[in-house]
C-alpha cells in the first residue's frame, strides 16, 4: 500500500517570515541546517550533519547543480528572489501560512509583507507574547497596570490573529508558577531599571513570565485562541530540561483555564511525553515541525510514529517551523510528506489502520487538523 500525500495541500501552522532580499543575500547558508549559534559550530562542524548533507543533495536537485554547497551556493546567488520563493512554495504545496512575526523584526519580512510576496498563500499573524508584551514595559510604572492592559490588549487581538505563542521554554522554562504580586513587582521593577531607550526589553525574568502567561491564557481560552508553546530541543538559549512539554500539565488541570487548546510545538525529543499528554486531555495537540527536518530520516520517521503511539489522529500537526529562506519551507514539506507516508504505510502494514484510514489520516494531518484548530471563524 503507496500512501499518496502530493495531492493533499500543508496547512503551515506555525512558521516564521523570509528575510528581506538584501539580508537574504548576504547571509551564509549554514545557520539554516542548525540550532548551533557559536561560530566554531557553524564553521566547523554545520556540514557535518545529516540535515545539511542530505539537503545539499536535495536543493542540487531543484537547482539542477553538483551537489556541493558551493555549486548550491552559486546556484541560489544567481536566483531571482521572488521566483524562487513562488516555485518553492508552489512546489511545497502550503496553501496556509501562519507567521509568528515576533523574531528578527528587523531582517524579516511582516506578515502583510509575507502576503503580498506570496499571494496565492492565506498568510495569518499569531502573536509571540513575550514580544508583545514587552511593548507595553515602558508605559507602565506598575505590574499589575501592564499587565492588564497587556490583557485588555490581547482580547481586542484575539478575534483577528491565527493563534498566541510563547518562548517561555527559551527564558525560565515550561513549569509554569503562580508567582506572588510581590515578586511580580520586582521583577517589573528590575525591567524597567534596565531599559534601553531604542531597545525593546528582554521579558526573561520568571516571576513576570509566569504572570505574563496566566494573564495570557484565561484571555485565550475564553477567545477560543489556541496557543503554541515551544517545546523540546532549540538554540543554546534553552534548557531542554525546562522544554518537556509534561511541566504544562498543570494548565490543563486548571478550572480557570477550561477550554484552553495548547499545542506543544516540534516536541523533540519529547514526542511520547507530548502524545501522552494529547491522549488525556482534550486541549492538548502535538506539533512535528523542527523536528522535521532537522534531524535525521530514521529520527522524522519515528517521531511521526511515536506521535501517533497514543495521541489521536486528530491531535497530531504537521508544520515547517520554517524563517528566513524558502529552501527551508520546500524541505520541511517534502520530508513532512514522505515521512508521514513511510509511518502510515507501516500503520497499514501493522494493522493499525485501513488503507483507507490512513488517507483519511494524511488529510487530517497535513490539512484538516489544523484546519479546524485555527479556523478564522473560531468561538469560544
Amino acid at each position: 500500500m503507496t500512501v499518496d500525500l502530493a495531492r493533499i495541500p500543508l496547512y503551515d501552522h506555525h512558521a516564521h517570515a523570509l528575510f528581506r532580499e538584501e539580508v537574504w543575500r548576504q547571509a551564509p547558508i549554514e545557520p539554516y541546517f542548525s540550532e548551533a549559534e557559536d561560530p566554531a559550530m557553524l564553521a566547523d562542524f554545520v556540514r557535518d550533519n545529516l540535515y545539511f548533507r542530505r539537503s545539499i543533495r536535495d536543493l542540487a536537485g531543484f537547482y539542477g547543480c553538483a551537489p556541493t554547497a558551493d555549486a548550491v551556493r552559486a546556484a541560489r546567488a544567481g536566483a531571482d528572489y521572488a521566483g524562487l520563493a513562488a516555485r518553492m512554495f508552489a512546489e511545497s504545496g502550503i496553501a496556509h501560512w501562519l507567521v509568528d512575526d515576533g523574531l528578527w523584526t528587523d531582517q524579516l519580512l511582516s506578515a502583510e509583507e509575507c502576503a503580498a510576496l506570496l499571494p496565492g498563500i492565506a498568510v495569518r499573524r499569531i502573536v509571540r507574547l513575550e514580544t508583545e508584551l514587552a511593548r507595553f514595559v515602558e508605559r507602565h510604572d506598575r505590574a499589575r497596570n501592564l499587565l492588564s492592559a497587556f490583557a485588555e490588549h490581547l482580547q481586542a487581538l484575539a478575534p483577528s490573529v491565527a493563534a498566541f505563542k510563547s518562548i517561555a521554554a527559551y527564558r525560565t522554562g515550561l513549569d509554569v508558577g503562580r508567582p506572588a504580586p510581590a515578586a511580580v513587582e520586582r521583577a517589573h521593577g528590575a525591567l524597567r531599571r534596565a531599559l534601553v531607550p531604542g531597545r525593546p526589553p528582554r521579558i526573561a525574568g520568571k516571576a513576570l513570565v509566569d504572570a505574563m502567561l496566566w494573564a495570557a491564557l484565561p484571555v485565550a481560552a475564553a477567545a477560543g485562541t489556541p496557543v503554541q508553546f515551544h517545546t523540546g530541543f532549540g538554540d543554546p538559549d534553552l534548557d531542554l530540561r525546562l522544554a518537556n512539554p509534561l511541566h504544562l500539565r498543570p494548565l490543563f488541570e486548571s478550572a480557570e483555564l477550561r477550554g484552553l487548546r495548547v499545542v506543544f510545538l516540534h516536541c523533540y525529543p519529547f514526542v511520547r511525553e507530548a502524545g501522552y499528554l494529547a491522549s488525556v486531555y482534550p486541549g492538548a495537540y502535538v506539533d512535528l515541525g523542527l523536528t522535521v527536518p532537522y534531524t535525521s530520516v530514521h529520527a522524522m520517521r519515528t517521531a511521526m510514529h511515536e506521535a501517533l503511539h497514543l495521541a489521536p489522529i486528530t491531535k497530531v500537526l504537521l508544520s515547517t517551523d520554517a524563517q528566513r529562506t524558502p529552501e527551508i519551507f520546500w524541505l520541511a514539506a517534502r520530508w513532512g510528506r514522505r515521512t508521514l507516508a513511510a509511518a502510515l504505510e507501516a500503520t497499514v502494514a501493522d494493522g493499525d489502520l485501513t488503507a483507507a484510514e490512513a488517507e483519511w489520516a494524511a488529510s487530517r494531518i497535513l490539512f484538516d487538523n489544523a484546519a479546524r484548530l485555527y479556523a478564522a471563524d473560531r468561538r469560544p
